[in-house]
């Protein structure tokens, strides 16, 4: 008897052969889609991501360290610097996206190295990007800028931002900074003494819009900013009028002295008191420009009187104020008041600017009104990150 085969569970051979070469593409294929993914995040996600994280870091922290600011660490603590940080605070007690000069100044300066500075403070991340990091402010023709030239494609943010210009002073002979007529005292005085007074107290309390730091006189750490003085057409300040009735030549005019002075206040275990010291010196505490040149003066106490023909420029550095660290303020300390004053010597006596010997005019201070002094003011910016 004949058995009958069952061959239900065989494959033909044009089925296997097809199977086969859909097998082979299939895996082919899928090999391929990872690194097309790959290319796509790399470009339009991560770098835009990156781009944008930096943007926020820049524009909305303030950095860290933040007290002491990371602006003021010198050369040698910069592996203290652990983010780099531009804005004026943490954004808790400022309008927002308000950059800081300083930190903005520190920031482009040469003291950093592109790309390395850059990468582990800002970008925080092992990843080798290239970059380049902006910032224009309106009425500049001026974009400050770090990194390479942009290629044709990059991962880019954009962020509007106001930044925060310091405070000045110009004092002459027709601002009503010091009062106009000679007294009687004044004649025939040939040393005399120009005084700037800055009660700290008073700018920290009474600051405008409720103290934000955005409109404060704030040069006390971690706000750090500087102020300028401006002493114009000084020729004027003497008694012209007086001289010429009597055939007296004008004087020539020294800076002879600069000092500038803080006070400190000292936690004694239950509050603040003054200290013993008073007034204590700030050495390398300012830049000196006469007569509008754009060269600092290298000025101390054993330079030869300075010849001035009409102008004088003080600018106090940030940080002037900190109450920490380089110039041997234990850190308790509380800063009250900054005291600054130029001495000038005349050829012959002359009634000249006297500020602290015109009585009741005294020392000029610096403060909130603007009718003395030029507040801060918030200048428009625009800040790019592009990374690739």
């Amino acid at each position: 008897m004949r058995t009958k085969r069952n061959d239900a569970g065989n494959l033909s051979i044009d089925f296997l052969v097809g199977f086969t070469i859909f097998m082979v593409t299939f895996i082919y294929v899928a090999t391929l889609i990872p690194s097309l993914f790959l290319n796509l995040q790399g470009y339009s996600i991560d770098y835009n991501a990156v781009a944008y994280r930096t943007g926020v870091i820049l524009v909305e922290d303030p950095g860290m360290p933040y007290n002491p600011p990371w602006e003021s660490l010198p050369v040698s603590y910069e592996g203290n610097i652990l983010r780099f940080g531009l804005a004026l605070s943490d954004g808790t007690t400022t309008i927002p996206n308000v950059l800081s000069t300083v930190k903005i100044n520190q920031f482009f300066c040469s003291t950093w190295v592109y790309p390395d500075d850059y990468e582990s403070r800002a970008l925080f991340g092992s990843y080798p990007y290239h970059f380049n990091i902006s910032l224009q402010t309106a009425g500049s023709n001026v974009t400050r800028s770090v990194g390479e030239v942009l290629p044709e494609n990059y991962g880019y943010s954009r962020r509007v931002v106001k930044v925060k210009e310091e405070s000045y002073a110009t004092i002459g002979p027709d601002t009503g900074s010091w009062h106009p007529d000679y007294r009687t005292d004044d004649y025939n005085v040939t040393t005399h003494l120009f005084t700037i007074f800055l009660n700290y107290t008073a700018l920290s309390e009474n600051g405008p819009y409720y103290n934000n730091p955005a409109y404060q006189i704030n040069p006390i750490s971690p706000m750090g900013e500087g102020i300028m003085v401006n002493l114009t057409d000084l020729e004027n300040t003497t008694d012209t009028v007086y001289d010429a009735a009597h055939g007296i030549p004008p004087p020539l005019i020294n800076l002879t002295d600069i000092q500038v002075e803080r006070s400190v206040m000292v936690y004694n275990g239950y509050g603040y008191s003054p200290s013993n010291k008073g007034f204590t010196p700030v050495q390398g505490s300012y830049e000196l420009y006469i007569d509008g040149n754009s060269t600092a003066y290298s000025f101390t106490p054993t330079t030869p009187p300075l010849n001035i023909t009409s102008n004088v420029s003080l600018v106090i550095n940030p940080f002037t104020l900190n109450s920490w660290g380089s110039q041997g303020i234990n850190p308790s300390g509380k800063i009250t008041a900054l005291n600054i004053t130029l001495q000038f010597e005349l050829s012959h006596g002359d009634g000249f600017l006297n500020s602290t010997q015109s009585q009741p005019y005294g020392a000029f201070d610096y403060n909130y009104d603007p009718a003395n002094v030029t507040q801060p003011a918030l200048q428009d910016g625009v800040m790019e990150v592009a990374v690739w």
